[in-house]
């Protein structure tokens, strides 16, 4: 048994033209490199465990945070930043991957301290709370976890590992950074990732800011990062936006057909579709969203209100239809803009060729 469980929340083609928005929770960030020897790093930090990131990664825009702690109990949300790049009762950090494809492949989950295991979770199947639901996962929000205590009584508990990835069992004693699992979509997951909460004592904590969850400290204040060396500027819950993934495809898609890889286009695909998803967008924030491409295929775009709140993620889409001949050969644009407070604040581009 593990130590606790964690509660986890989580058209026609004539109509290809209209963007389409899709929202759900999601921060963004990504890995860093602690440079220099374990003593090196603990001298210059405040005494205490010290952790690495719970999972490894060679292309760092590709692993990300998408869930910060909600720092506030009861009704409401607060991230580390008193922002909403959270959900209501989250206690832990969510560290996803790009898709389900880069899942197979296989990413390593490590222990981000020193420590012995307490307990083990293996054979929960991946992607069954999306298959069917509460009644596939039952009590096992967690699905396949880890959990591990640490030096001053800090217990870690890592959620949602890929089945039959579990390379470690209660009793074992590892160390900072070694291999004990995969990245996974067990228990109540709805993409790849890996969940980690923090305990200490009775108290549930963020591990950005050291605060405990319901604490009395102002919305903003901080205790002290638990993460050893520094966290980029791009990792921190604040900062922002960002695009996750975007790319071209032959039919309108979902958050779902995104996490599968959609299909690439060729002159006989039935659409050309760009697709862009986005997180940390604020109040405000209006988006813009282009597709062009050689003689013969007539540009499609589209400018959205401005937001009315926060939103931790949006995804859009914009294409047309082949109309029954073949796609025009050549090289096509779709470029996805974010305009804040009059300003331009991310403006990506993406080509792709036909031939």
């Amino acid at each position: 048994m593990l130590y606790s469980v964690i509660f986890e929340k989580g058209s026609a083609m004539k109509n290809l033209v209209m963007p389409v928005l899709v929202i759900v929770p999601m921060t963004i960030g990504a890995l860093w490199v602690v440079t220099g020897s374990k003593s090196e790093t603990a001298a210059a930090l405040p005494e205490g465990v010290r952790f690495v990131a719970p999972i490894e990664c060679s292309d760092p825009l590709a692993c990300v945070v998408q869930n910060h702690v909600d720092l506030q109990t009861g009704p409401g949300i607060s991230d580390p930043a008193c922002g909403g790049r959270t959900y209501d009762d989250h206690q832990g950090v969510d560290f996803r991957i790009l898709d389900l494809p880069t899942m197979l492949k296989g990413v390593p989950v490590v222990a981000v301290a020193d420590g012995e295991v307490m307990g083990t979770r293996d054979g929960e199947y991946d992607g069954a709370w999306l298959a069917k639901g509460r009644e596939a996962v039952g009590d096992r929000d967690c699905g396949n976890g880890i959990a591990i205590k640490h030096e001053d009584g800090y217990i870690t508990q890592l959620c949602h590992l890929r089945r039959g990835s579990v390379l470690v069992k209660e009793g074992d004693t590892v160390t900072q950074g070694q291999h004990i699992a995969d990245v996974g979509m067990s228990g109540r997951a709805e993409f790849p990732h890996v969940h980690i909460s923090v305990r200490k004592g009775d108290a549930r904590i963020d591990p950005f800011t050291g605060r405990s969850i319901g604490d009395d400290m102002a919305c903003g204040e901080t205790v002290g990062s638990l993460w050893a060396g520094s966290v980029p500027d791009h990792w921190k819950p604040e900062a922002g936006p960002f695009i996750f993934k975007s790319g071209f495809t032959t039919a309108p898609v979902t958050l779902a057909t995104i996490e599968r890889a959609p299909a690439d286009p060729n002159s006989a695909a039935p659409a050309l579709v760009f697709y862009a998803r986005a997180v940390a967008l604020k109040k405000g924030d209006i988006e813009k969203i282009e597709l062009s491409g050689p003689a013969g295929f007539e540009p499609v775009g589209s400018v959205g209100e401005p937001l009315e709140r926060d939103k931790a993620q949006i995804m859009r889409f914009v294409g047309r239809p082949a109309k029954g001949a073949p796609l025009p050969a050549g090289e096509y644009h779709g470029r996805y803009q974010i305009e804040r407070n009059g300003e331009p604040v991310l403006d990506i581009s993406r080509y792709y060729v036909i031939e």
